[in-house]
């Protein structure tokens, strides 16, 4: 064709023609009609990656096919999915489209901790991969980075209060275990941060977090009446009963 694309020849009922971009095989699985998919994906099988070419090419391609046929496309990629997708905004995106849980396990998988640690760089990314990802594919995730990388991303408070409110409570519960109280008491440096760690959490995990401050500690920690006020804002009635507790004042006591 003149355009500088090379293309590869794909054979269906004695018919061939030459597939050389992502938007060509789109358009070929389209006038298949779902009926050869599978037989024209396998044929084209070496050349995918170069043929997809980047996460668009991706995001088109897997609308055009069956759930079993997105599970082989991610396969036939392998290794080359991490270069397709390229960042964690185009994981992101690719994840929101995708309705069902085992074709997002599949291309987690697929990247493995290697390719998602080369794709998410930063907390707040983090965040907005989990929040697109459903039933058991959240808590995959999160072991394939492992605790050491999620907190090197966890840089401050805000970042892992973005992470924690993407995850349903029991996995809240193991990721604190994860990466270690400790480390999580080491980002609280303001009542902003307590505030926001106690928000995201439920009363039993945000005990377990006051827990790990005396009472002087947590007014030093808070240090003035807006800050007060902002923490206080932000506690279920069980969670102020507790603070309130530690610090021995009723809570209409201010």
């Amino acid at each position: 064709m003149g355009d500088g694309i090379r293309r590869f020849p794909l054979t269906i009922d004695e018919q061939t023609v030459t597939v050389g971009t992502a938007n060509e095989l789109a358009l070929a699985l389209d006038v298949l009609q779902g009926q050869h998919d599978r037989e024209a994906l396998e044929q084209l099988a070496p050349h995918l990656s170069k043929i997809i070419g980047n996460a668009a090419g991706f995001m088109l391609v897997m609308r055009s096919l069956s759930q079993a046929d997105q599970l082989f496309l991610i396969h036939a990629i392998g290794r080359d999915l991490v270069e397709i997708m390229q960042d964690a905004r185009h994981l992101r995106d690719e994840l929101a489209v995708m309705a069902l849980e085992d074709v997002e396990a599949e291309l987690i998988r697929t990247l493995g901790g290697d390719g998602l640690r080369h794709l998410v760089l930063t907390g707040e990314e983090l965040a907005e991969v989990l929040e697109w990802v459903y039933g058991q594919c959240d808590a995959l995730m999160l072991e394939l980075l492992g605790g050491e990388t999620i907190r090197r991303l966890c840089r401050h408070a805000c970042d892992l209060n973005a992470i924690l409110y993407n995850l349903d409570h029991e996995l809240q519960a193991q990721l604190l275990e994860q990466i270690g109280w400790p480390f999580v008491i080491n980002l609280v440096r303001d009542g902003r941060d307590l505030a926001g760690l106690v928000r995201a959490l439920p009363p039993a995990n945000s005990e377990r977090l006051l827990q790990h401050f005396s009472s002087k500690q947590l007014v030093e920690l808070v240090g003035n009446k807006r800050d007060w006020a902002y923490l206080c804002q932000r506690l279920e009635p069980e969670e102020a009963a507790f603070l309130f507790g530690m610090l021995n004042i009723q809570s209409n006591g201010g």
